[in-house]
């Protein structure tokens, strides 16, 4: 399946449809944490969440929104009552960068210290919009990429005017971690394509290399080369899924100076080789 772009966000990275609880039992191992605001529409079953330190039950017709840098898991997939089967969305904080000011998500959520309520029950007009998403996608009639950004923003307007709050106590130590960290992070995504050293990013925060790698790691889950690395890999693969550019050199502006290492990477990292990436977007 190919990937597909509305003013620079890549679909494809956005939405993940009829996903399960079962098919991501690993988060029932260990606890994740990433930048992204995650959105899971459940449409059958239910399952048991561990949202910070909440347990949440959902049931069909119940969205979760999981704010960025906010623990999260799977406990409990509902077998008995039925799996808890769900479309799964990640929104980046800059979906909407260029557009609107109250839409300018990375302001409103982490320099300001706002979040999104976690649970929505029996949301008929979210679960329809998030619906109606998938079907978009799926079908990918003409101007299918218009309808599907406009539905995006209508589903934000609704979180912005009946979901957001202030800081939630559990959430603020994440906060506070993610702001010490934060220009680091502008610094990676900034200058991915060149040489980028830790010593460099602890200057950039301000704060000594060894407290800057244990912040980093505390925020992200990752050292701050790994997250390097993944970034690049993330860039590499929407180029290599939407322009014509030979592999090397995509690899090259990339950041990437072997060749040979970044296929390494990049088959470690999505499980199949950067050709096998320009074959099945060429095939699509």
């Amino acid at each position: 399946m190919g990937k597909y772009e509305i003013s620079g966000i890549d679909l494809q990275t956005v939405i993940f449809p009829c996903r399960t609880s079962a098919e991501r039992s690993i988060e029932t191992e260990r606890r994740a944490l990433h930048e992204e605001i995650e959105v899971k529409c459940f449409y059958e079953g239910e399952s048991t969440l561990l949202i910070g330190e909440e347990k949440v039950l959902v049931r069909a017709g119940d969205v979760v929104v999981i704010n960025p840098y906010e623990f999260h898991a799977t406990i409990d997939c509902g077998r008995a009552g039925g799996i808890g089967k769900y479309h799964s969305f990640m929104f980046p904080l800059d979906l909407f960068s260029g557009g609107a000011e109250v839409f300018d998500l990375r302001s409103l959520l982490l320099e300001n210290s706002m979040t999104f309520k976690t649970l929505f029950c029996d949301n008929k007009r979210m679960v329809k919009i998030l619906c109606r998403i998938v079907r978009e996608y799926e079908e990918k009639n003409t101007a299918y990429q218009v309808a599907v950004m406009g539905l995006i923003m209508e589903f934000f307007a609704i979180l912005i005017r009946r979901g957001l709050s202030g800081e939630a106590e559990s959430g603020k130590k994440n906060l506070r971690s993610y702001r010490l960290v934060e220009p680091a992070i502008r610094h990676i995504r900034d200058r991915f394509r060149e040489e980028v050293t830790v010593e460099q990013l602890a200057e950039a925060c301000h704060v000594s290399k060894h407290y800057f790698c244990r912040a980093f790691r505390s925020v992200t889950g990752k050292t701050a080369m790994e997250y390097l690395r993944e970034y690049r890999l993330r860039v590499a693969d929407i180029l290599l899924g939407n322009s014509d550019r030979a592999i090397a050199a995509i690899a090259e502006e990339c950041g990437f100076e072997s060749f040979s290492y970044f296929c390494r990477s990049y088959k470690k990292y999505y499980g199949s080789t950067p050709s096998d990436r320009r074959r099945e977007s060429s095939a699509s």
